[in-house]
């Protein structure tokens, strides 16, 4: 049987979400926990990756297994055995056919950024930027990664990887001094979230502008986008599927 599950964790302490050798991962912790329940080992197949430092309020994942618990029983039993910076929010058995990541339709991401004076205790939740930022020159910059474009010039460089994305939404909020980024997209390759916020962030810097950003993009790839915004201030929110 099938069992789908959404998860939240704090990135702040592993080394991103896929397994790695002799690494803390998200994954990794979580297949600890089900080889315990089922006594043997169980692979899990996430709706996308989080690099390290990076959170999520709802990742989703599946897996196969053989044993039969109730659907709530699942979660308590692999939260049993879970850390206390990850925990499994809802989990349900699927049809066999639903696929976490391939069934997913978009994907919503949040990043926060402070223009206050440093916080010790919100450094690995929140980008300290610490100066203020014009607003308004973001959400016009924002604008012009709407729509369906190849994203080459924000993402990891991947020879054999599609690069031709679809952003649905991309809003700037603040409020009391913490800056949100709100973007919905059909999907996102490694680092893209990241480097169009980090663009995003130099426009309402004044140290570039909208123009050359524009140039970035319409290149697909041949002038590189050098801003990365940090991970710390990244949270994947939201994974929707046909039922949402």
């Amino acid at each position: 049987m099938r069992v789908k599950c959404i998860v939240s964790y704090d990135g702040s302490k592993f080394h991103g979400f896929q397994v790695q050798n002799k690494e803390r991962t998200v994954q990794g912790e979580i297949q600890k926990a089900l080889k315990k329940i089922n006594e043997e080992d169980v692979i899990i197949h996430a709706s996308g990756r989080t690099d390290a430092k990076v959170h999520a309020v709802h990742q989703v994942f599946h897996f196969d297994t053989q044993k039969q618990l109730p659907p709530q029983q699942w979660k308590r039993a692999i939260n049993h055995f879970m850390p206390n910076d990850i925990y499994i929010l809802d989990a349900c058995y699927v049809d066999e056919d639903f696929h976490s990541r391939y069934s997913a339709v978009k994907k919503e991401y949040r990043y926060l950024l402070s223009t206050k004076e440093y916080s010790p205790f919100e450094t690995n939740y929140i980008f300290q930027y610490g100066r203020e930022l014009d607003i308004e020159l973001m959400r016009d910059a924002a604008k012009i990664f709407l729509g369906e474009h190849n994203f080459a010039s924000f993402c990891s460089y991947d020879q054999y990887g599609n690069t031709i994305r679809t952003l649905y939404s991309f809003d700037i909020s603040e409020e009391n001094g913490i800056i949100t980024f709100r973007l919905i997209g059909n999907g996102f390759r490694r680092y893209m979230v990241r480097h169009l916020v980090g663009g995003i962030i130099q426009v309402g810097a004044k140290r570039i502008s909208k123009e050359i950003l524009s140039e970035m993009l319409e290149s697909c790839g041949e002038k590189k986008c050098l801003f990365k915004a940090k991970p710390q201030g990244l949270y994947l929110q939201e994974v929707y599927y046909e039922e949402n």
